[in-house]
């Protein structure tokens, strides 16, 4: 699809009062946005993301038209609404509103059926929805609100896990997916050898699943699955075994201080070289060391 319409381009369209932009967060596969509107008309362009509004104070009726006559629904506070993406619609409303708007990637929907489903995603439709009676997308945007004010310990992971609990939310009760029928079969010689000439090079860096899966043009899903046919491994295991076997050889140079054994095999710091090393050895570099 051509010429989607990201969330921080909506204003254009939507003329309202931003007050809410999670944009500058660098989340990944979701964004919260929130706006005040008066009543208006207006043309919702095709959209790059799926997007849920929950209205905070609304007391309005609500339409819409797409390629048929007005739908309407009675809107009030807690009231969410449901829009599909890559798709033009008209909406009307005739008092001043205030919402909030959670976009949700394609790719945060189309990874999750196929985790779900455990194959290859053939086509998602969900369609537009005036009205929906649903708890648990309050309840997340909640969460949401928080961490957007608030600076807390691990916010990605935990926006991480909202999208995907909102991801799986949207599956079960909006959905409608096609799955493929197809065979998951091994890499192959030559991408196994980019694959591991990549992770080898960048041993001393933080190595990213999606950087991985970029690799070989596949879905950090579809890689994994892949991958781990491949090699007996997941990815994530794969790696730290790589880490393990070079702060060996390392150690075995015994001027090297710990410290840049650990730099350079891509740890934090020592202390986490040592519980990595003791986790998958039974014993620490330092030991390792003495007896090698």
């Amino acid at each position: 699809m051509n010429d989607l319409i990201p969330p921080e381009h909506i204003k254009e369209w939507i003329p309202g009062r931003k007050t809410i932009d999670s944009t500058a967060q660098g989340w990944r596969g979701l964004t919260l946005m929130g706006y005040r509107y008066a009543g208006l008309e207006v043309e919702i362009p095709p959209m790059r993301d799926y997007m849920i509004v929950v209205y905070q104070d609304a007391d309005t009726c609500m339409r819409r038209r797409c390629n048929g006559p007005w739908q309407s629904e009675r809107l009030g506070s807690g009231a969410v609404s449901l829009l599909t993406r890559g798709e033009q619609s008209t909406w009307q409303w005739d008092n001043a509103i205030n919402v909030r708007h959670i976009y949700l990637g394609h790719s945060a929907i189309s990874e999750t059926a196929a985790q779900i489903f455990d194959r290859d995603v053939a086509s998602i439709d969900i369609s537009d929805r005036i009205s929906i009676a649903d708890n648990m997308i309050p309840l997340c945007l909640g969460f949401l609100e928080q961490e957007y004010h608030g600076i807390g310990v691990g916010e990605h992971l935990f926006i991480d896990a909202l999208r995907t609990q909102l991801a799986v939310h949207i599956i079960r009760n909006y959905a409608n997916i096609s799955i493929k029928e197809s065979h998951v079969g091994a890499l192959g010689t030559n991408l196994r050898k980019s694959i591991c000439e990549y992770i080898e090079e960048s041993l001393g860096d933080r190595i990213h699943l999606e950087d991985l899966a970029s690799i070989v043009g596949l879905s950090p899903f579809h890689f994994s699955r892949k991958f781990k046919i491949e090699f007996g491994l997941t990815p994530h295991a794969y790696v730290i075994q790589r880490k393990i076997e070079r702060a060996k050889a390392m150690l075995l140079m015994k001027n090297t201080p710990l410290k840049v054994i650990a730099a350079d095999c891509g740890f934090s710091d020592q202390s986490h070289l040592n519980r990595t090393f003791r986790k998958a050895l039974g014993v620490t570099p330092a030991e390792f060391r003495r007896c090698a």
